[in-house]
């Protein structure tokens, strides 16, 4: 039945013995699949879909809190589903070693008082609930997770105590819905006693919700979480162990930080905020989420930035536990040149769909 075999080839084949002789191609290596990432559901209704609004301290901050342009970038995030606003009133510090804070009254361009009220008047006017989450600042960007009074511990707290009362002051008069008493003074968290004294003084003039923003690696570290409303959690731990992770290695490594979470969140019976959650739109983004300069030698990647809210997204929708979200950041000022283009700013970028996709409310 050699004719089957014939038949079959259709024309000359390789086994006849008038086959025409055909050069060997080297092999090509079949290009790795690509990973689909996966679907981002809309986070459940109840979650404050938030951004971290940040003040644009350009020409005088012109165009910062309490501006016109502020204004309309408010109602222009209602289009990106956004229905929440932390702001940031600043406290300056000289240095780690200080212990007096310099409050933003006293520069011009920074978030005044008169400025953070009618910002939060103008987010309320515009359908946002607001968190209002005064920061301090150290010197030359020093990290206020590392201060060390050298007055003692007491000397910062009679100084920071007034300050942040002063806030929850403005929050109660003009009705803000969460307040946040510390973010990242990992240092501090040892005065235990201190800071309780601050939750109490903070109570007896403000009747909102409170809560903490720790650093992802210090969230063991709190000793008043059973004071407070929530847990709050500055969200910036690496998702990679090298650039060109995998997509389903960083999920895995997401799906890890998530799950202590819950054990934290049922060990203090508080649900989570995710008080900040960042990822700039650079190469090495999820190596070094917490890098905020852009004066690395990282390149704009676009692509990583919005897989990496991709993932995150797709994860959060799933945790009973999460109570809140605010993405770092969204200037004042849509022209703000304070962010070079491997900023954190989704706006502009393809990572905005992505939260304007968890932060949709379904049938909406």
């Amino acid at each position: 039945m050699a004719w089957l075999g014939l038949a079959a080839c259709g024309g000359p084949c390789a086994t006849e013995p008038n086959a025409p002789s055909r050069p060997v191609e080297p092999a090509v290596e079949a290009p790795a699949p690509v990973e689909p990432l996966p679907e981002v559901p809309p986070l459940p209704p109840e979650v404050l879909r938030g951004v971290c609004y940040a003040h644009a301290y350009q020409d005088g901050g012109a165009r910062g809190y309490g501006s016109e342009t502020s204004r309309r970038t408010l109602e222009e995030l209602r289009e990106h589903a956004v229905g929440s606003v932390s702001l940031t009133p600043f406290g300056f510090l000289p240095s780690l070693g200080a212990h007096e804070i310099r409050h933003a009254d006293s520069i011009g361009a920074s978030e005044t008082d008169e400025r953070t009220r009618r910002e939060i008047e103008a987010a309320h006017a515009a359908g946002h609930s607001v968190m209002l989450k005064p920061h301090l600042w150290v010197a030359r960007g020093e990290w206020r997770a590392r201060l060390d009074p050298a007055a003692g511990w007491d000397a910062f707290f009679d100084s920071y105590e007034p300050w942040m009362v002063g806030y929850a002051r403005l929050a109660a008069e003009t009705g803000v819905e969460w307040l946040v008493i510390g973010t990242e003074l990992r240092s501090s968290l040892g005065q235990e006693e201190r800071w309780r004294r601050l939750i109490a003084a903070v109570r007896s003039v403000y009747e909102g919700e409170l809560v903490y923003a720790a650093n992802w690696d210090a969230m063991d570290s709190v000793p008043f979480w059973d004071a407070l409303d929530a847990l709050g959690i500055q969200f910036y731990p690496p998702v990679a162990h090298a650039e060109g992770e995998t997509t389903g290695a960083m999920r895995e490594r997401l799906r890890g930080y998530f799950d202590r979470l819950a054990e934290l969140s049922t060990q203090h019976e508080r649900p989570v905020i995710f008080t900040e959650i960042g990822y700039r739109s650079a190469t090495n983004a999820a190596l070094r989420p917490h890098e905020w300069t852009d004066g690395t030698d990282a390149e704009v990647d676009l692509e990583l930035q919005r897989t990496l809210y991709t993932l995150f997204f797709a994860e959060a929708a799933t945790r009973d536990y999460v109570r809140g979200v605010y993405l770092w950041k969204w200037f004042t000022d849509p022209d703000s040149r304070e962010e070079g283009p491997t900023g954190f700013s989704p706006a502009g970028k393809p990572a905005a769909e992505v939260m304007r996709t968890a932060y949709a409310i379904s049938g909406e």
